[in-house]
């Protein structure tokens, strides 16, 4: 694919379906569509942040979403790249799992990702998952994260890839999680060697990637 092509195919995510941002809470479809129930303000953040956690995936490799919703990744990467890569996915929420059933068909795993039991991925994404804070203090989540990290990264035969907040330069907000990109990555560089961050596509959030080669 060209990079005219590729930019093309970017715009047309951004912008489609864009007039499910407005559903009330009082629409039928709200669960089904809104991005409001997956953690995400707009479809357009929702597609732009999935195409940025998948920066260098292809559909030849096997992906597993943790936190992932209503599956609305798989239907992503079918858009984007144009194929089905094998997919599972697993949500703490029953009704995500159910929903993801009735709209696109998928049979995702309800539950904790800490304590299910999957064969090994290529890939282990996980988006939005650790933007908000889960513990009493910020160093019970900083210790958190990094555990979590751990257990993606013995799921995955190549690639761990995740979202964080960034809090340099931003107002931050109660209830959510900032994580010091050079923090992150003199953290991770030290367990895992191959390490990325890429802070260059938004204001408050980076993509961390964590290879195994």
């Amino acid at each position: 694919m060209d990079l005219l092509s590729i930019e093309s195919k970017i715009t047309d995510l951004l912008t489609k379906s864009s007039h499910y941002d407005d559903l009330d809470t009082a629409d039928p479809n709200y669960m089904m569509y809104s991005p409001i129930p997956v953690g995400y303000n707009t479809i357009s953040e929702q597609n732009y942040l999935f195409q940025n956690i998948l920066s260098g995936f292809d559909t030849s490799k096997s992906i597993l979403d943790i936190g992932c919703g209503r599956a609305d990744m798989c239907k992503f990467i079918i858009d984007f790249f144009g194929d089905q890569a094998p997919y599972s996915g697993i949500d703490h929420n029953p009704v995500m799992s159910d929903l993801a059933k009735q709209k696109y068909g998928y049979e995702t795993k309800v539950g904790a990702f800490e304590t299910a039991k999957f064969d090994k991925h290529d890939w282990v994404v996980a988006s939005g998952v650790f933007t908000q804070r889960r513990c009493q203090t910020e160093d019970e989540d900083l210790q958190k994260l990094f555990k979590d990290i751990k257990l993606m990264y013995d799921l995955a035969n190549s690639t761990v890839s995740i979202n964080l907040l960034s809090p340099i330069n931003n107002q931050q907000h109660e209830g959510f999680f900032y994580v010091h990109t050079g923090l992150v990555l003199d953290m991770l560089i030290e367990q895992y060697q191959n390490v990325s961050i890429r802070h260059n596509y938004s204001n408050d959030v980076y993509t961390v990637l964590i290879y195994k080669f």
